[in-house]
């Protein structure tokens, strides 16, 4: 689901948030009828960028947490990581519990104060795209698929996994592939799918079955398109330049098996819509802090649009 990217647009949106909450398991608009699944691709694990930041004390199970460009959304991710890692469980676990807390914590809607970070540091230098699709869920817990996939990823970073944005699609309540964002973390050496989005989309009579923990590419290729499937699914409808950036820049690791033993079904209380005039209120009160102190900022270029797409094909006119 697109963005905007301007942040004033954002506010004069909030009173309207709530009412157009998407009504598919996906975020975007339909691609095509699915194809046969293909086998799950074999891609050699693919390694981001490294976070320009400062180290980290190590948490209480001995990893140190990864770093991340901006200090204050790092804080909000410590801040919801810290009574987890106290806990000192195993790392399935651990894993386990940053999954529950987004599914009790975040609500689907459009994400809500993706300039907030301006307020909180310097508001000429903007996060990356991971850390500022995080914002929303970890501030405000409020938040698409993408928002839900960063944020995923920007907390299992901080309890000291190696965690990776996935960006492709899923199927849609109507049978229509439609853009869709997730997780693969690393454990035990191993790489694994998680889609707390669309796990919490699936939860019945409040009983959370983990569908999408900590699954393999063969089990994920029943819904979801990445990597080598993806390119596959657009087949022609897409250039060799946007074939090449999603077998390069949107690469995936390769996650050959499922963890074993699937966690049991787990009683969940969901998360209530929240009130959007107090979320503008909240957000109001920062930047009003802010701009009081330091005056109003320049202009700044919100990096929020989802990477699939550079490379989705334009819909039919």
């Amino acid at each position: 689901m697109r963005v905007p990217t301007d942040g004033r647009t954002l506010m004069k949106q909030f009173a309207a948030l709530f009412l157009s909450l998407l009504l598919l398991a996906g975020c975007g608009a339909p691609a095509k009828p699915p194809p046969p699944a293909p086998e799950a691709a074999s891609e050699p694990a693919a390694s981001e960028a490294p976070p320009r930041a400062e180290s980290v004390a190590p948490a209480p199970s001995g990893r140190a947490a990864l770093p991340l460009e901006n200090a204050w959304i790092a804080s909000l991710a410590d801040g919801i990581a810290a009574p987890i890692l106290a806990r000192e469980l195993p790392p399935a676990e651990e894993i386990r519990a940053a999954y529950l807390w987004l599914i009790e914590n975040v609500y689907f809607a459009d994400p809500v104060g993706l300039d907030a970070w301006r307020y909180h540091g310097d508001p000429d230098a903007p996060p990356p795209y991971l850390e500022n699709r995080a914002l929303s869920p970890l501030r405000f817990g409020v938040g698409s698929c993408e928002d839900f996939a960063a944020a995923m990823a920007v907390l299992l970073r901080r309890m000291g996994y190696k965690a990776q944005y996935v960006s492709g699609l899923t199927i849609s309540v109507e049978g229509e592939f439609v853009d869709h964002a997730w997780t693969v973390v690393q454990l035990d050496g191993k790489w694994y799918h998680l889609d707390p989005q669309l796990e919490q989309n699936v939860v019945k009579s409040g009983r959370v079955s983990f569908r999408y923990f900590l699954r393999d590419d063969r089990t994920m290729l029943a819904d979801h398109r990445w990597g080598e499937s993806l390119a596959a699914y657009y087949g022609g409808a897409i250039t060799p330049g946007q074939r090449e950036t999603i077998l390069t820049e949107l690469a995936v690791p390769a996650c050959p098996e499922a963890y074993v033993p699937t966690p049991a079904p787990a009683e969940v209380s969901l998360p209530g819509r929240p009130d959007p005039y107090a979320l503008r209120e909240t957000l109001d009160a920062e930047r009003e802090a802010w701009l009081s102190e330091h005056g109003p900022p320049g202009p700044v270029a919100l990096n929020v649009t989802p990477p699939i797409y550079a490379v989705m094909p334009e819909p039919p006119k």
